[in-house]
C-alpha cells in the first residue's frame, strides 16, 4: 500500500509542478522537504498538492477522502514536513475509510 500511496503523491507532485511557478520542482523522493523548512513550498503549492492528491486517489482507488480538516489541523507531528511524512499521513487517512 505504501508504494501505491508514494506513486500517487510522485504523480500528483508531477500535476502542481506543471502549474507552479517556482523555479524549481519538488524532488519525488521521501525526504523532499515540503513545509516548515528550507528548500520547502509555499502554502498555495501545498494547497494544489492536497487537491491533487484527493483527486488522485478519488480516481485510482474509488474512495473520497478529505486531507485537510479541523482534527487534522492539530496533529502535534505536522503531516506535511515531508514528501514522506505526507505519504504516510495519506494512508492513515485511507485505511479510516
Amino acid at each position: 500500500m505504501r508504494q501505491d500511496i508514494l506513486a500517487i503523491v510522485y504523480a500528483a507532485l508531477d500535476d502542481i509542478d506543471a502549474q507552479s511557478l517556482q523555479e524549481k520542482p519538488v524532488e519525488k523522493t521521501a525526504e523532499a522537504p515540503l513545509l516548515g523548512s528550507d528548500g520547502g513550498v509555499d502554502s498555495l503549492t501545498i494547497v494544489n498538492l492536497v487537491v491533487a492528491i484527493e483527486e488522485r486517489i478519488q480516481t485510482e482507488m474509488g474512495k473520497t477522502v478529505v486531507l485537510v480538516d479541523e482534527d487534522n489541523l492539530t496533529l502535534q507531528e505536522h503531516p506535511f514536513r515531508t514528501v514522506g511524512t505526507l505519504a504516510e499521513y495519506v494512508e492513515k487517512i485511507i485505511d479510516k475509510h
